[in-house]
């Protein structure tokens, strides 16, 4: 599952340049983390998944910096539910290890 967040992350970062080009590696990664998360308490429906996935993807309307900084809060909150439900706390030890991942600093 870390490497399946490792992409998430990815597209994280990608997207706070703007929307990403839908590929098959986010949508492989989101389709495996719902396929094995635990869905039983507050997001036992795909809402953060797809969530995820129209905010990455969303495409450019001319957005002020207000609506984007909205993207992005939609977005974190998303990845914080995905990530619990995969079993991990995004907190600052898992994001420092999935950027280590992605030789990132």
């Amino acid at each position: 599952m870390f490497w399946a967040l490792c992409v998430l992350d990815d597209a994280f970062d990608a997207a706070g340049d703007g929307p990403i080009a839908p590929g098959p590696g986010l949508r492989l990664a989101l389709a495996l983390l719902y396929a094995v998360g635990d869905r039983r308490e507050e997001w036992f429906d795909r809402e953060p998944y797809e969530t995820f996935w129209q905010r990455a993807t969303m495409p450019a309307t001319g957005a002020s910096d207000a609506a984007a900084f909205g993207r992005i809060q939609d977005m974190t909150s998303s990845f914080n539910a995905i990530a619990r439900a995969a079993g991990m706390e995004r907190d600052v030890p898992l994001i420092a290890a999935m950027r280590r991942a992605r030789g990132k600093r």
